[in-house]
């Protein structure tokens, strides 16, 4: 176990070491342009050969969008990486019908125009302008790009409607080699200009340029870390403009990865300072394990299809109602089987908190993704999500301490499916879909470190600090989106 301690210690420490040697040479500032987050990257000492506004996808941040902020300020240029409305650390939810293009694009198509015109009238960004956008921004930013004097438009996994055989001019279509759908999309836009053009090849026609290219092994994360996608973003956006010079792709993804799994595997032995191990619980019987299980599937499915959005916030009031009767029922139908948690240790609870939300949760706030609810726009979903998570996690505790892998499983995947049948039936809760991939990730991330740490302390002191994280990704992560 010490050598593990060690080893993890140090993957953890040079990967954030090389993560922030990533910066070397670039002059790196969070500004505000208007209220629009914005982190500026740019050659530490050269002057910008010409500026590049890069906006993130759906449920995305500008920390999703490092690895070509880093690549493209090396070659030269100014990089200003946004946090839409609704994102990240943005004060403003998403406002508009999120189904129609006279809604919510619209509104973050002028968002984008806007930020753009404030930083292009500021000094010492070059005459150069491109636009880089990945996923539900590719449609923003190809939009955008009509009312800019746009030198190249970079899309990234890209769907827009607007792309025409005319505009934009020079437009490179980045895709990732698992994104079948998507690499379609791409090669159709290609052959607007060049009927027989296929990936790797460059279509002209008077006035317009064309490409598309999928980076290998990679799906629609991926490819934002993809040293093939960094590099023809590269390219292409400098030969638009007069100046710079290639600079080398980072390896953010291998780092991150590093760092992550590092504090990930860090957190085992930490839970040795819980102090002496508890005796393992007896499972619970098999009838009243899983008819617990089974028991607030329809319920819990109900309350998030029918429960009605409050505060102005979609899907949130929903999902909370979702936990809260899931745990309810659960814990009722536990609680009344005779089913009960060991006694709180707070050193386990201060213990476990302190790696999640001191080390975990900042390490991939800072280099990953935003995952902060302390702000004035997140802040009270994370309230509102608080009572249902704790009793949902509650709940879980006391049907899968002392279970087996079987019940284990089996109580991370009903949730989900039970709420993925809940968005189905309400389409407006489906905007909340990545709460489906977080939930997986939290269970596999700091489930794990809960359950290390309750090998010695018992469920009962993992519990509370898991409700309160449950709460906090989901409300990190969601679109606040204007109800």
């Amino acid at each position: 176990m010490r050598f593990l301690t060690i080893l993890a210690l140090i993957v953890s420490l040079a990967s954030l070491a090389l993560l922030e040697r990533e910066r070397a040479g670039l002059s790196v500032e969070r500004v505000a342009v208007g209220d629009m987050p914005v982190t500026l990257w740019r050659p530490e000492r050269a002057a910008p050969a010409g500026l590049v506004v890069v906006a993130h996808g759906y449920a995305g941040s500008r920390q999703m969008m490092r690895a070509f902020a880093v690549t493209l300020a090396r070659s030269g240029l100014a990089v200003a990486a946004l946090d839409l409305p609704g994102h990240g650390r943005h004060p403003r939810p998403m406002t508009g019908d999120v189904t129609r293009l006279d809604g919510a694009t619209a509104m973050l198509t002028r968002e984008v125009v806007a930020a753009t015109r404030a930083l292009r009238e500021a000094d010492g960004f070059g005459p150069g302008l491109a636009l880089l956008g990945h996923s539900m921004a590719t449609d923003i930013v190809v939009r955008a790009a009509e009312a800019l004097p746009v030198d190249a438009v970079v899309a990234v996994s890209m769907y827009s409607e607007a792309v025409t055989a005319e505009t934009p001019a020079r437009l490179l279509i980045l895709s990732g080699a698992r994104e079948g759908r998507l690499r379609a999309v791409a090669l159709d836009a290609v052959r607007m200009v060049g009927p027989d053009a296929e990936e790797r090849e460059t279509a002209t026609a008077p006035g317009v340029i064309r490409r598309a290219v999928a980076a290998p092994m990679v799906g629609h994360v991926g490819v934002l870390y993809a040293p093939v996608a960094l590099i023809e973003a590269r390219d292409w956006i400098l030969g638009a403009m007069d100046g710079g010079r290639p600079g080398a792709p980072p390896l953010t993804a291998l780092w991150l990865l590093g760092l992550l799994g590092g504090l990930l595997a860090l957190a085992r032995p930490l839970a040795e300072l819980a102090g002496p191990r508890n005796p393992a619980p007896d499972p619970l019987p098999r009838r009243t394990a899983w008819t617990a299980l089974l028991i607030p599937i329809f319920p819990a499915t109900l309350a998030a299809a029918l429960v009605p959005d409050l505060g102005g916030r979609l899907a949130i009031a929903p999902l909370a109602a979702f936990f809260a009767v899931w745990g309810g029922v659960q814990g009722a139908w536990l609680w009344r089987a005779g089913a009960r948690l060991p006694s709180l240790r707070p050193l386990a609870m201060a213990v476990l908190a302190g790696w999640a939300f001191g080390l975990f949760a900042l390490a991939l706030d800072r280099y990953g993704a935003a995952f902060s609810p302390l702000t004035e726009l997140r802040f009270t979903p994370f309230l509102a999500l608080l009572p249902g998570a704790l009793i949902f996690t509650y709940a879980d505790a006391l049907l899968t301490q002392g279970a087996g892998w079987g019940l284990r499983i089996a109580a991370r995947l009903l949730p989900l499916a039970a709420l993925l049948a809940a968005m189905l039936l309400t389409p407006l809760l489906g905007i909340a879909f990545t709460v489906l991939p977080v939930l997986l990730l939290f269970w596999l991330v700091f489930g794990a470190a809960a359950r290390w740490m309750a090998a010695r302390a018992g469920t009962g002191s993992t519990a509370p600090v898991l409700g309160v994280m449950l709460a906090w990704a989901i409300a990190a992560s969601t679109p606040m989106i204007a109800g």
